[in-house]
């Protein structure tokens, strides 16, 4: 008996042993992300739960940020605290700010640490372009996005329109959003989602002729101030204005057009997913419209994946994840979730999602739009956060009837022209 007993104490001893052992030997690393439950979250889940699986020493654990504005300042805050998060998903307006300011660890040294080419064999050259400030890849990109406009094709049909048919211009949608509204009990018939990324913003400056920046004397300056970047912005104000838009940011615009609030929604592909799951009437989508005669300029959203882990252990865990992730798996389960713009030929022919584009034209909308896409406007040097913050009040000014859009383009214009002032451009 007793030694029954002494046997079971040194087996529970060493069970306990191996237990700390084993514990001691997993690696957890943060992943800072947008995706809240309304907006891939559950994707996100289930990529990290497959991932954990093929990799039992490692531990994601997600950090969701309210966007990717707070997620930038958050992130400056820890870094100064000396506890950088391992992987974070950077919106592209601030690539610019992060490649000069914030200590990233460059695809390059990844690979030179941990390995790696094979993977990036599969991406295009133009894709890893993406990423590539003097020399460096900050990050890997990850999500491709632009903005469509989403119908609810069952209020076309009540008000005698074809919802086969939607108009391509802002001329068009103008000429129909009276009947549009008048069928269907007065509601607003636009809804342009926005918030301080100042994403919504460079599609309606840009497409109307406006630009963000210019290259001037080699050194860069905003274009808000010229007459084609206000008509763009007062062309949205007058919408809300004379009630025929809703005046609402992404969190409150994506449920009131779920909700059947709003005939349209001009809002990212990568949203497709969300609303497709929520709406109970016929979801159609099309292009971005066009101003006038002006070509289509359409800012690419989404994000890059940028380490910053400076624990080695941390490092090679949080590349493997990004390899997982942008892997033909993760990406097809990512854009199917979602909708973003697959990266490279490979996902296109993955059965799944093969299948899935088939049979989804909403999709289709958003990946016809890709030779329409531009860079999304990342304004350069150590206040370029500050510069972006600038054109987000011009555009609360504008759209909340404040000012005029050419006034508060103008003093937004003023501000940043000063806090970018002596930034190279080479174009």
């Amino acid at each position: 008996m007793r030694k029954s007993l002494v046997l079971l104490v040194v087996v529970g001893l060493m069970l306990l042993g191996l237990s700390a052992v084993q514990a001691q030997e997993t690696i957890t690393i943060e992943y800072w992300n947008i995706n809240n439950e309304g907006f891939g979250g559950a994707t996100v889940d289930m990529l990290i739960e497959r991932f954990e699986a093929a990799n039992p020493g490692v531990q994601v654990e997600p950090r969701v940020q309210e966007s990717y504005p707070a997620l930038v300042q958050n992130l400056e805050t820890q870094l100064a605290a000396g506890n950088p998060p391992a992987l974070v998903q950077v919106g592209w307006p601030y690539l610019d700010y992060v490649a000069n300011n914030l200590p990233f660890v460059s695809v390059q040294d990844l690979v030179a640490a941990w390995g790696g080419e094979e993977h990036l064999a599969q991406f295009p050259q133009n894709i890893l372009d993406l990423t590539n400030m003097g020399g460096r890849n900050v990050g890997l990109a990850y999500s491709l996005s632009n903005p469509v406009m989403y119908y609810n094709a069952d209020m076309f049909v009540a008000a005698g329109l074809d919802p086969d048919a939607p108009p391509t211009t802002f001329e068009g949608w103008l000429e129909i959003a009276p009947a549009l509204s008048e069928a269907n009990g007065g509601i607003p018939v636009f809804n342009f989602g926005y918030g301080s990324d100042n994403w919504i913003l460079q599609a309606m400056v840009e497409s109307n002729g406006g630009r963000m920046l210019v290259c001037e004397d080699g050194e860069w300056h905003t274009g808000l101030d010229s007459a084609e970047s206000a008509a763009g912005l007062q062309a949205w104000a007058d919408l809300i204005l004379s009630g025929q838009s809703l005046n609402a940011g992404y969190n409150d615009a994506t449920p009131a057009f779920i909700a059947g609030e709003t005939v349209t929604y001009t809002y990212s592909i990568a949203g497709r997913g969300n609303i497709q799951r929520q709406v109970a009437f016929d979801l159609r989508a099309t292009t971005f419209p066009q101003f006038g005669e002006n070509p289509i300029r359409i800012p690419g959203g989404g994000n890059l994946l940028v380490t910053f882990a400076t624990d080695p252990a941390q490092q090679e865990a949080a590349w493997k994840f990004v390899q997982y992730l942008t892997s033909i798996e993760g990406l097809s389960e990512w854009t199917r979730g979602l909708g973003y713009v697959p990266l490279y030929e490979a996902v296109l022919d993955e059965p799944a999602y093969a299948e899935f584009i088939a049979q989804n034209p909403i999709q289709q909308v958003g990946n016809s739009q890709l030779p329409l896409m531009v860079r999304w406007t990342s304004f350069p040097g150590a206040n370029g956060l500050a510069a972006g913050d600038a054109a987000f009040r011009a555009t609360q000014a504008a759209l909340g009837g404040e000012m005029p859009a050419a006034d508060a383009l103008a003093a937004a214009a003023a501000e940043i022209d000063a806090l970018i002032a002596g930034q190279p451009c080479g174009e």
